[in-house]
């Protein structure tokens, strides 16, 4: 047995090595002697062996070595197992008691742990562990609550004669429908460790595009925020200094001038809050019913597909994730429409969920995927061209796959040039807005200045 199924080079190596020293160590009576000393000589730390000449004594003595270094090994083994190939655990980290959730709404856990712990349980399986044992130790190692204990539930629940799949389907608030469909192909094929393996993937691939996109939003609103209060200090301890020397000298103000110190005097006002804070309050919630609303969502997301800015980046997000669920599901054995109604539900744009509703009706009816995904002027033409080929040299799930790593690429690529264009016209912004006001402010001191001279 080579562990060829390992992809870990060092826990491969680790588990090879480990495996010599149990089937030389499971025989002690035939143990070579130059073992023997060498085993001694490494572990005399453990248990140190006297020097005496009683060849008995020394026997009973090498014998309970052997006995003590074969235990020291299985423990070895199973920690460099547990910490080797499992991202995020450390060697003295402490258990995690999972917490009672009972009458608790569960929190939807990150993807980014979630993806991590499934890989985890897919490692465990793969090197022989019960999936009971895979599913407590996760339970018992997990930082996060929900992980914690949802494992240690669908440990219980599979004990006592349930499949994993039907333990999924009761918290579907942690487990979404892509990730039950493909354990169930999983369970149904006896491939759950490699689809197990193919859901942490695309769970970090998803988890990457949400945080690139997080990651372009996150700027432009730090300095929006930086703006704001910028604008706020100046209004509130920056041009009453103003106002009194404008005051003193009687000077004749400019329209531009007397409302920002209109704006300055409301904020100072105590009055104002009292009247700002239940109309945000208002206005807040007047926003969030409409926004609710179909037709507002509708138009939402049909400006970001129109918008230049963003049009390139919602696209490739999109096919980024589609291309991936759809990869995935189709790999694992999930039939075609299934796996398009799954994937339809990781688009987070309505224009691009009923083009794939379309699709669906049009595959119904006999047509193959490329002709129905070409009659859209929104999707690109080397996609559809993909999936032509894919079809037409039965290797869709690898033509899909590719279009996955295009696209993601593609969707890094759009973040940064985002980012790049982002950058100074946010600047010019702030430099722009900044500006105004202290042109403004400044308006009468110039032209006091040029009425004495």
């Amino acid at each position: 047995m080579d562990y060829k199924y390992i992809e870990n080079n060092k826990l491969r190596r680790l588990m090879q090595k480990a495996r010599h020293k149990r089937k030389v160590l499971d025989n002690p009576n035939r143990l070579p002697p130059h073992e023997q000393s060498k085993i001694q000589q490494k572990y005399k730390n453990v248990l140190p062996i006297p020097k005496r000449k009683n060849n008995l004594r020394k026997k009973q003595k090498s014998k309970i070595s052997i006995l003590k270094t074969y235990v020291e090994l299985k423990i070895q083994e199973r920690k460099e197992f547990i910490e080797g190939d499992m991202p995020g655990l450390r060697e003295k980290r402490k258990l995690i008691k999972p917490k009672s959730m009972e009458g608790r709404r569960l929190k939807n856990p990150p993807m980014k742990d979630l993806a991590v712990a499934t890989k985890q349980l897919s490692s465990m399986i793969r090197t022989g562990l019960p999936l009971l044992e895979s599913l407590n130790i996760i339970s018992d190692t997990s930082e996060n609550t929900t992980i914690s204990y949802v494992f240690k539930e669908i440990g219980l629940g599979i004990s006592k004669g349930a499949t994993m799949s039907e333990m999924l389907d009761k918290y579907p608030e942690v487990f979404n429908e892509m990730y039950r469909a493909l354990v169930s192909a999983g369970e149904t094929a006896g491939l759950l460790p490699s689809t197990l393996d193919r859901q942490a993937k695309l769970l970090e691939s998803l988890a990457k595009i949400k945080g690139q996109i997080k990651s372009a939003l996150s700027y432009p609103i730090a300095i929006a925020i930086l703006t704001l209060v910028i604008v706020i200090i100046m209004m509130l301890f920056v041009i009453p200094i103003f106002v009194d020397i404008y005051e003193q000298a009687d000077a004749q103000l400019p329209g531009i001038t007397q409302i920002l110190i209109n704006i300055s005097d409301q904020l100072r006002s105590i009055n104002f809050y009292f009247k700002a804070i239940p109309s945000g309050i208002g206005v807040y919630f007047i926003f969030k019913f409409f926004s609710s609303r179909s037709a507002v969502l509708w138009w939402y997301d049909r400006l970001l597909l129109q918008l230049p800015i963003t049009k390139d980046l919602v696209t490739k997000s999109c096919l980024a994730n589609f291309s991936r669920t759809l990869s995935s599901l189709n790999t694992a054995g999930v039939p075609i429409l299934e796996s398009l109604t799954i994937a339809k539900k990781t688009l987070s744009n309505r224009i691009f969920s009923r083009i794939i509703e379309k699709a669906y009706i049009d595959i119904q009816a006999g047509n193959p995927i490329h002709k129905a995904l070409d009659k859209e002027s929104v999707i690109p033409v080397m996609f559809t061209s993909m999936f032509r080929i894919g079809e037409e040299t039965g290797e869709l799930s690898q033509m899909v796959t590719k279009l996955a790593d295009f696209y993601e690429d593609e969707v890094a690529t759009s973040v940064k040039s985002l980012t790049s264009i982002m950058e100074p016209l946010m600047i010019i912004f702030v430099a722009v807005f900044v500006g105004i006001i202290l042109i403004a402010m400044y308006l009468p001191m110039f032209s006091m200045m040029s009425t004495v001279g």
